[in-house]
């Protein structure tokens, strides 16, 4: 973090980096030392904002373990913000519309921050094989139909920005690890007006997603659905971006906002 960057209350900005921290798969459970070692900071401050956490049931502590973990009133206040999240409950009809009409785990993603995007709400079938998710779950914009979606309307510049910060993480044998290659597959994302991940990230897991725009034509949040790729074939596949991308334009529309002038 650079001078500019730096918080007027940094305790403040520490315990918002903990819980984030905490909130991935990886760190869910942590020592002490795990935590001041990877967010660089001093024990005994990490060690006061911890106790506060705790004292409000942000963050949970286990004795056997000496681990930390995200605590259960996050739950609530959780389920209070997409409550009280205007746009959620406008998205939630169309999201349960997409599920229906797909048959397929279909998920609304927002971004955040530049680098990552998380699920915010999800639809699941009733059906006996189907893509099960975490809300909450964080992805890299380089990766995955979601973050081609957040990508493919993006300046040049920012885009630019991004891939050299982020970089391109290999998930698995298809992910897409070349700028070039990378750079064509968006220009597809804006051609079609959706975006396709054949096990790219996930093994067995496709992914297709189209960008809702707000009211200056920016992307704001991505909606998708989620198949197992061995149910998926080529015509099914085509048949559901049609489907997300007009969900994903009626839902623009909801909002107020408008599409993207093509880049």
């Amino acid at each position: 973090m650079n001078e500019e960057e730096k918080s007027d209350v940094p305790s403040v900005e520490a315990a918002a980096r903990i819980l984030d921290f905490l909130s991935r798969y990886k760190h869910k459970r942590s020592t002490l030392t795990e935590i001041c070692q990877k967010l660089g900071l001093n024990k005994s401050t990490c060690l006061r904002i911890l106790r506060v956490l705790k004292k409000y049931q942000f963050v949970s502590y286990d004795e056997e373990t000496k681990k930390y973990g995200l605590g259960v009133y996050l739950v609530v206040l959780g389920a209070r913000a997409a409550e009280f999240s205007d746009h959620l409950e406008i998205v939630r009809p169309y999201l349960r519309r997409l599920m229906e009409e797909t048959q397929l785990t279909s998920v609304l993603l927002q971004p955040a921050s530049d680098h990552r995007l998380m699920y915010v709400l999800k639809e699941e079938p009733d059906v006996g094989i189907r893509v099960n998710v975490t809300l909450g779950q964080y992805f890299p914009v380089t990766t995955t139909s979601f973050g081609k979606c957040y990508l493919a309307f993006m300046d040049k510049t920012k885009l630019d920005q991004i891939i050299k910060e982020v970089g391109i993480r290999q998930f698995t044998p298809k992910t897409i690890t070349n700028v070039d290659e990378l750079r064509e597959n968006l220009k597809q994302v804006v051609r079609r007006g959706y975006a396709v991940s054949y096990e790219e990230h996930t093994p067995g897991v496709v992914g297709i997603a189209a960008p809702i725009f707000d009211l200056n034509g920016r992307v704001s949040m991505i909606i998708a659905c989620l198949g197992v790729a061995a149910y998926v074939d080529e015509e099914k596949i085509t048949a559901y971006g049609e489907k997300v991308k007009e969900i994903a334009l009626e839902i623009t529309k909801a909002l107020g906002g408008q599409k993207a002038q093509d880049q």
